[in-house]
């Protein structure tokens, strides 16, 4: 016989929301991108503790997966609270495996590793480039990331980084879930800084305040609403990346 723990009078029950990052640190983004890049994660984290404190029922489980010549945990394999979480400094090296990286993701977005009681995942994708993976493996990632329940329930974000030229934006697109938010497209430090806080932030609250409930999460339609983005920030053309 399964033993019921109560939970203590006055503490609240916590359901888990995980957070992914999933970051480029291919050689495109050396210097001022992967600079920014790491100041803005390290700057958010600590927003986002404090934009969850008027909702104690939810628990950020967070790690980060990072992806160049392949991809690989930056923080992980296990999820690290985020009362816990430090972001290590990135450092660029190779290509762009995105299709490896959304893999590596869905494996972690399989029935058996996610709880069924949690809320849906957070996934935000930054990255200043093409795939470099071919376009089958990029499409098969996607397909796999869509036929998990965890995948179609995820709040999928995407940062584009720099020149339109320099990224495929259909191919960001595809990863993103809320079409209506698009893929944000950082042209200047201060929009990366401002797009990796507005979607860190707004996701994590827009999933905090779904109204599903109880054990069938999973079954129960999710209506997470993201408030629209930031305007863009107008640049001199010396703040361009």
């Amino acid at each position: 016989m399964t033993q019921v723990i109560p939970v203590p009078e006055g503490e609240v029950t916590k359901r888990p929301l995980h957070f992914f990052w999933l970051t480029d640190y291919s050689g495109s983004m050396s210097g001022k991108k992967i600079a920014v890049l790491n100041q803005a994660i390290r700057e958010a984290i600590p927003e986002i503790r404090k934009a969850l404190i008027n909702h104690p029922q939810v628990q950020i489980m967070m790690r980060a997966i990072k992806f160049a010549d392949k991809a690989d945990w930056h923080v992980g394999a296990d999820p690290v609270p985020i009362e816990s979480f430090s972001w290590p400094e990135l450092e660029v090296a190779g290509l762009t495996a995105t299709a490896q990286a959304v893999e590596l993701l869905a494996d972690e977005l399989e029935l058996q590793k996610m709880p069924r009681r949690g809320l849906p995942p957070v996934c935000l994708l930054v990255s200043d480039g093409f795939c470099t993976d071919t376009d089958e493996e990029y499409a098969q990632a996607i397909k796999r990331l869509n036929s998990l329940p965890w995948g179609r329930k995820a709040v999928r974000l995407a940062i584009a980084i720099g020149d339109e030229s320099d990224y495929d934006e259909e191919q960001l697109l595809k990863f993103v879930s809320h079409r209506e938010i698009g893929v944000l497209k950082a042209h200047n430090p201060a929009e990366l800084l401002e797009y990796i806080k507005w979607a860190s932030i707004t996701a994590s609250i827009g999933v905090s305040q779904g109204k599903s409930k109880g054990s069938q999460a999973l079954e129960q339609s999710e209506n997470v609403i993201l408030t629209p983005p930031p305007q863009p920030i107008l640049s001199t053309s010396e703040d361009v990346f």
